[in-house]
Parts: structure tokens; C-alpha cells; sequence
């Protein structure tokens, strides 16, 4: 059986449930379907003369402007139909969202009406459900979100929960219109690698995590993104996630690494530390050359302070040594408190010159020094100190420190209070 045009249209609005509308822009006419009035609770007759107003009537005082701002958008030329989500009042008082959109219809000559057609389609209990989940993203400690990005490295969010005002100091709105609104408040030390972990996520498939930091009204803090990806059938890859703050855990994350390398007295970094950078140094130097340079340093008589004044007394000297050191290098330089009175000092890219320099300013400053002991009595402190330089030249860490060590010891031996400078495998000596 052959079906007419108007018979298969019939049949295929009935099944969608959909309510049909006809609008006359020139003479506000109007024509409706029984399903259109029957989604409100009412008959066509009930509602009868059915008019434009009574569409006017039956809307949401506050979403008419929505309304007719999306039909100027849409007869401006700015989209491909008038569309939009309206409430209208149910026939038991409820307020139902109504999904409109329609098309216009040109006749073909010029003095013929326009008319604007379109369909009606109940989305209420959608946006009951939408509500619900947005309520319950709101519960989170985080932030939901839906981001998307195409086979041609394009990327966009389809959805955004409320908080993304809390973490980037943006609306939903705002981030689903442009995802790179968000991006950019992310520290731009981290971008990149934000960036090349979706990148990895996008090519395996695995979950992905990153921990970060972003810039929110001046102040930087940090967010953890956990997200599962999914492609599809097309070759986009989409990821459900949630993104969480971790101030607080990379608050107490960063001060448990910095009291792992860190002397608790003089706030310099500890041995362990120091011997791992020295170990990074040297790599580099036997990759790339160039030259880089030790000191070793020993408070001279360091035993014999606590023993008149007490360790309380003896700290005090450690602390302002400290500071005299850090005041006086670089910071690329690597400080650190190796033992009871003893000090390194790595100074990369630095000549031997160069370094027996600062090694002498810094004995010239203590020496200047003048502590307080018992019953307010003054006294001076003096340092020794080795120095050694490594040029291309072949020697393991572990020589290094001998040698720089033994440059110290010699210092000690011609009566302390002085700087002696080591080369390291010619054995020469100043």
C-alpha cells in the first residue's frame, strides 16, 4: 500500500509525540495540533479560539524574551533554525519545559505570508533529571565535567558543573563555549604537560590523571584531574571526569619532600640531597662538558665553642653561617650541611677561580662575625676550606669529594683559617 506524503508525516509526528505548530509572521495566524494542546493537559476546543496570545498565555512570563531572542537570532541568519526550551503551563497548574524548533517557509514569490513551522516536544522529566545531576554534581568535593576531543586534535567540554567557578574563575557557560577560557588559567609551567597527558589518554585509551596547578584571581593552587575516556564509532575520544583540589595534600606533600632534603637546623639541604645533585651534575658535565666546582668547609675549633658556651650557643653560629653562605651564592648553587660543622657547596658552570673566590669571601665574612657567648662575652669564628674544579675530565663523584676533602685537611694542617685550592688529577696544588 502506497502511503501519501501527508500520511507517512502524520504517522512519523505521531510517533515522536510531538505537538505541531504553524505561525504566521505577517498576520499572527496560527494553527496547532491536538497533540500540541494535549501535552498541556487540554483539548484543542478547551483552549479554543486558539490564538496566538494563547500561546502568549499559556508561556512562562520569563521565558518569553528567551523566546524571541532565539526567533530574532534565527531570522537574522545566525542558525540553521529557531530553537530553544520554554516552560508553559500545564493544565494542572505544573510548569512543563517545552522543547521548540522550527523552520521558516518561503513561498515562492515575494507578497506570499511567511510562515514559521515547527514542534512541540515535552523534555520535562530530561530536565528533572538534569537538575537532579546537577544537584548532585554540586555535592561533590569537585568539579563534573564532559570534555570531548575530535580525530583532529579539536577539543571542546560538553558539559561543566558549577564549581568550575571556584577552581578557574569561570561559568559553565563560558568554559563549553571555549575550552581554552580554561586552559589558560592553568600555571603556564604546567600547560604543556596537562596537554601531553590528554594527548597520551587520547592514543591509549588509559585513564587519565594529572596533578597541577592554576592561576584563580591572582592566587595559584592545585587541582587533580581524574578522567575515563571513551571512543567512538567516529574516532572521538570522550572522557567523564572529575577534577578535585589538592592544596592541602600538596601542601603537606611538598613540606615532607622538603624535610626529606632539608638540614632542620640551618634550613640548607641535607647530605643525601647534595650528593644527588652532585650525581645530576656530573652527569651533565660528562654529556655536555663544561666545567663545575666543590668547596668543602669546616668551622675551625667548632668542638671547643659548644664546650665553653653550650650547643645552644653552637646552633646559633650553624644558623648564621647559613645564612652568611646563602647570601653569597648563586641560586643554581646547592648548599648543604654535610656533618656537625661541615659544609658543601656545588657550584656548577663555575670556574676554580671563580669558586675560590666566593670560598673567600665567605671566610672573610665569618671571621668578621662576632657571636655572643656566656655573660655576654664576644668571640670570633674562623672556617677552612678545600676547593676543587672538574673539567672534562674523567673522575667519579666519590674522587671528588677525596679530593676536595683532602684540600680541606690541608687547609687545617698549615693552620686553619684559609682556603686551599685543589686540581683535581694533576695533583698541583695553591
Amino acid at each position: 500500500m502506497q502511503l501519501s506524503p501527508e500520511t507517512r508525516l502524520k504517522a512519523i509526528l505521531d510517533g515522536t509525540g510531538a505537538g505541531t505548530w504553524e505561525w504566521n509572521l505577517d498576520t499572527n495566524d496560527v494553527i496547532f495540533n491536538e497533540r500540541w494542546a494535549g501535552m498541556l493537559g487540554y483539548t484543542l476546543d478547551e483552549l479554543a479560539p486558539v490564538t496566538f496570545g494563547t500561546w502568549e498565555r499559556l508561556c512562562h512570563p520569563a521565558d518569553l524574551a528567551l523566546a524571541w531572542k532565539a526567533l530574532k537570532k534565527y531570522l537574522d541568519g545566525k542558525g540553521p533554525q529557531f530553537e530553544c526550551v520554554i516552560r508553559m503551563r500545564h493544565k494542572n497548574g505544573d510548569w512543563r519545559y517545552i522543547h521548540t524548533r522550527g523552520m521558516l517557509l518561503h513561498g515562492t514569490h515575494t507578497d506570499q505570508p511567511r510562515w514559521l513551522m515547527g514542534t512541540h516536544l515535552d523534555v520535562t522529566e530530561e530536565k528533572v533529571t538534569e537538575h537532579r545531576l546537577s544537584q548532585l554534581a554540586e555535592s561533590l568535593p569537585g568539579l563534573i565535567y564532559t570534555f570531548v576531543m575530535e580525530p583532529d586534535g579539536g577539543y571542546y567540554f560538553t558539559y561543566m558543573s558549577r564549581k568550575v567557578e571556584d577552581f578557574f574563575g569561570i561559568t559553565p557557560e563560558e568554559a563549553c563555549s571555549d575550552a581554552e577560557l580554561l586552559f589558560q588559567h592553568i600555571h603556564p609551567e604546567d600547560r604543556e604537560a596537562v596537554h601531553d597527558s590528554i594527548a597520551d589518554s587520547f592514543s591509549t585509551l588509559e585513564q587519565w590523571e594529572c596533578d597541577y596547578r592554576v592561576i584563580n584571581s591572582g592566587m595559584t593552587g592545585w587541582l587533580r584531574g581524574v578522567a575515563k575516556p571513551e571512543q567512538e564509532p567516529d574516532g572521538k575520544v570522550v572522557w567523564q571526569g572529575m577534577v578535585m583540589n589538592i592544596d592541602d595534600e600538596k601542601r603537606l606533600e611538598l613540606e615532607l619532600e622538603r624535610l626529606s632534603v632539608t638540614d632542620e637546623l640551618t634550613g640548607l639541604f641535607n647530605r643525601r640531597y647534595f650528593l644527588r645533585k652532585l650525581e645530576e651534575t656530573a652527569a651533565q658535565q660528562d654529556r655536555y662538558g663544561g666545567e663545575f666546582s666543590l668547596v668543602a668547609v669546616d668551622l675551625d675549633h667548632f668542638k671547643a665553642i659548644n664546650d665553653a658556651y653550650g650547643h645552644p650557643v653552637g646552633d646559633a653560629v650553624l644558623k648564621r653561617f647559613g645564612e652568611l653562605i646563602q647570601r653569597r651564592v648563586r641560586k643554581s648553587d646547592v648548599v648543604a650541611r654535610t656533618g656537625g660543622e661541615e659544609f658543601l657547596i656545588l657550584m656548577p658552570q663555575t670556574s676554580l677561580e671563580n669558586a675560590a673566590q666566593v670560598a673567600e669571601d665567605l671566610r672573610r665574612a665569618i671571621e668578621n662575625e662576632s657571636f655572643v657567648g656566656d655573660e655576654s662575652q664576644d668571640f670570633r669564628v674562623t672556617l677552612s676550606a678545600g676547593v676543587v674544579s672538574c673539567m672534562d675530565e674523567v673522575v667519579t663523584v666519590r674522587d671528588l669529594l677525596s679530593i676536595c676533602d683532602r684540600s680541606l685537611y690541608r687547609a687545617k694542617r698549615q693552620g686553619r683559617n684559609r682556603i686551599m685550592v685543589q686540581y683535581p688529577l694533576s695533583g698541583r696544588q695553591a
